[in-house]
């Protein structure tokens, strides 16, 4: 009889164990497939519309019959990230292309082996039609994808975003389309912030002394992946590593006392940029001097991220930002960022851009000082440029005033080095040099 009650007991102990296990997947795992709850197909749809029309304006002003597409940024922003040709994660060309004809007819060409995979799980829905050939028939001696597109668009000229036989390579001119979003991508673009920075935040509060960066980088893509997101760019580093170097990729140093989260993430080809920072014990007095100072710089471009302002203008007025806080020339050690959405830059800001600032673009700065950086992924709206890399509650904060108004930014992330527990730091409010 006591036997029975101890399997009994076992069995339900097993229970409710497995129960436990299984909700705590299932809320670690946010999602498995596309998160329907974001967008209505209705969005979605006018989303595609919307591009459309501005596809068929490019074609008509560049007088051309058609444009192919087949790098997977404007593949994935054709289609309203539903599709995607990317097989080789390290290349910016994809496995197939989309031809948009001037009169609205859709075609995708692919291999035989890619056809149905896309047409089938979402080009055929969007009112594309297939054309395809043998993976042999595109090689450097023959590439039969110029005889399909003459077939299609006949003589009329044909531009792409690649070098492609029968077509013009007008690829810088056509990324321009990309660059304000619709409302529904800043709907994507918006929970995609959230969610790149919940998970670089839970790495910085899961490290501790001793890991090293490997394992730190290992951390950052699963809680990347666990949301359905990839990295882009994945730089970590330790110590004195974050001091010396701008762009410092893991080399396997072990953490001590100071450790870097760097990251690029897409997903629906929308890209995100965020930087956070944790510190085992107080911070020195130059970290801390220099970590406001970039926070400062970071309230800087974000006020002068407003629609209609001059890129080359905001590069110009760094290096006055620079020498204000003592700190003139550094903005040379390392480029300050710029315009992002389908790339990690779609351009960075540099001396003559000619780029002027577009209504709901996407916006990454990262302003450095030795030891500290603020990089922060932005959309400016009309009346405002809204920060979409926010961070949770136990994540410490420092406001910064400028022009009569209050920019929040990170701070660095403060453990006990020997408990790991999280250090509570009440928010800091600092000035900029012009509101003292």
């Amino acid at each position: 009889m006591k036997s029975i009650c101890y399997l009994l007991v076992s069995l339900l102990s097993f229970m409710m164990i497995s129960c436990q296990s299984s909700k705590e997947n299932s809320e670690r795992f946010l999602w498995k497939n596309e998160p329907s709850h974001l967008l209505t197909k209705d969005e979605v749809n006018q989303e595609i519309a919307v591009k459309m029309e501005k596809v068929k304006k490019f074609l008509n002003e560049n007088h051309l019959k058609g444009m192919l597409l087949n790098r997977v940024s404007n593949f994935y922003w054709m289609t309203a990230g539903l599709a995607d040709n990317q097989i080789e994660l390290n290349k910016q060309g994809g496995a197939a292309s989309l031809l948009i004809l001037d009169n609205g007819e859709k075609y995708l060409l692919s291999t035989e082996s890619e056809k149905d995979l896309l047409m089938d799980e979402a080009l055929r829905d969007l009112g594309y039609k297939s054309k395809w050939y043998s993976w042999y028939e595109t090689n450097p001696v023959k590439d039969v994808r110029g005889d399909i597109i003459r077939e299609l668009a006949g003589s009329g000229r044909v531009g792409a975003d690649i070098d492609l036989p029968g077509t013009i390579n007008i690829n810088e001119k056509f990324t321009h389309l990309r660059y304000q979003l619709t409302n529904s991508e800043v709907k994507k673009y918006e929970w995609l912030g959230k969610q790149v920075t919940k998970a670089v935040d839970d790495v910085c509060k899961s490290l501790m002394p001793g890991m090293n960066e490997y394992q730190m980088e290992a951390m950052t893509a699963e809680a990347l992946s666990e949301r359905g997101i990839v990295p882009t760019v994945l730089l970590i580093a330790v110590n004195q590593r974050i001091y010396k170097y701008r762009h410092a990729l893991p080399v396997g140093d072990t953490l001590k006392d100071y450790g870097m989260i760097n990251v690029c993430a897409q997903k629906w080809g929308l890209i995100i940029a965020v930087t956070r920072f944790v510190h085992f014990g107080p911070l020195s007095k130059e970290l801390s001097d220099n970590l406001h100072k970039v926070a400062i710089l970071q309230a800087e471009y974000q006020a002068a991220t407003i629609p209609g302002a001059s890129i080359n203008q905001i590069f110009e007025n760094c290096k006055k930002w620079y020498a204000e806080l003592d700190d003139k020339g550094e903005w040379m050690n390392h480029h300050q960022g710029g315009a992002i959405g389908y790339d990690n830059r779609e351009y960075i800001a540099y001396p003559g851009n000619p780029e002027v600032v577009q209504i709901q673009q996407g916006f990454a700065w990262n302003p450095t000082i030795p030891g500290a950086k603020v990089e922060q992924t932005i959309i400016a709206f009309k009346d405002r440029g809204e920060t979409i890399t926010k961070d949770y509650d136990y994540w410490p904060m420092i406001n910064v005033k400028l022009n009569g108004k209050v920019y929040p930014q990170p701070g660095i992330l403060i453990k006990d080095p020997k408990t790991g527990k999280i250090v509570t730091q009440k928010t800091q409010t600092i000035e900029a040099p012009s509101e003292k």
